[in-house]
């Protein structure tokens, strides 16, 4: 599950992409304290009656094994978390657009099907300072200038799996192999790697910003623009490492016109 703002869906890079999403919600009377519109549950209240959806009343065990996993929510803003659960689902409403079919009327801006959660089985704790938990993926980094436009070039995020989170995967797989060791220890290296495609002919020179044990960021000045790279390593790959090392990965690359 990933959770954050205008955020609570189910992922997983190991399922076919669909043309739809799936919200997650509590049953019960717990609310996700998931700010999103409308009307969202951001305020950390609870409901006077038990969920109820297209007419029937989901209940919730609200036991220790569900309080732990909503303080790790609480704790972490913005986080990825490995979980097993027991829930319902719903559809939604079947809806067409340009000769597409999807399934939605849940969630943010009515996005989704939906999840209820009715019981956590259990969930992995965070405990690796070398992982980076987040879902995110670097969006909310600083672009260190007054933005007068902003440009996404590229978005790694288990929120949003697609074919560059199965290119991560590859990667990840390829490094194991040895075929690309230097993954695991050379960030400097993924993130120019990254970056020299979307600027065919030019040479980007990076400076480090931030420097974590699961992320860094760097900065190029192209111009009188600002180009953005974070890289770090993804919890989420972790499900997929041959050992305990995750490689290093360019989640995110956007460049910023700045005054």
């Amino acid at each position: 599950m990933t959770h954050g703002f205008e955020n609570f869906h189910l992922a997983d890079p190991n399922c076919a992409t669909q043309d739809f999403s799936v919200w997650v919600m509590y049953g019960g009377k717990a609310e996700s304290d998931t700010v999103y519109c409308c009307p969202g549950e951001g305020g950390g209240k609870t409901r006077s009656e038990s969920l109820m959806v297209e007419g029937v009343q989901v209940p919730l065990v609200n036991n220790l094994t569900f309080q732990q996993f909503t303080d790790l929510l609480r704790k972490e803003s913005d986080t990825t978390v490995r979980v097993t659960a027991v829930g319902r689902f719903f559809a939604g409403e079947k809806r067409t657009t340009n000769g597409v079919t999807f399934w939605a009327g849940a969630g943010h801006l009515g996005c989704c099907s939906l999840f209820v959660v009715q019981r956590v089985e259990s969930f992995e704790v965070h405990t690796r300072p070398d992982l980076d938990y987040t879902a995110e993926a670097g969006w909310y980094e600083k672009e260190g200038c007054k933005v007068r436009s902003l440009r996404d070039q590229r978005h790694v995020s288990i929120a949003d799996p697609d074919s560059t989170t199965e290119q991560a995967i590859a990667g990840q797989r390829r490094a194991d192999s040895g075929e690309t060791k230097w993954m695991f220890s050379d960030p400097q290296r993924v993130a120019l790697e990254s970056v020299k495609p979307l600027y065919p002919g030019q040479v980007p020179v990076l400076r480090r910003v931030k420097k974590t044990s699961a992320r860094q960021v760097f900065r190029w000045k192209n111009g009188k623009n600002q180009v953005v790279v974070v890289v770090n390593r993804p919890y989420w790959l972790s499900f997929y490492a041959a050992s305990g090392s995750v490689v290093w990965v360019s989640t995110m690359v956007k460049e910023a016109g700045c005054d």
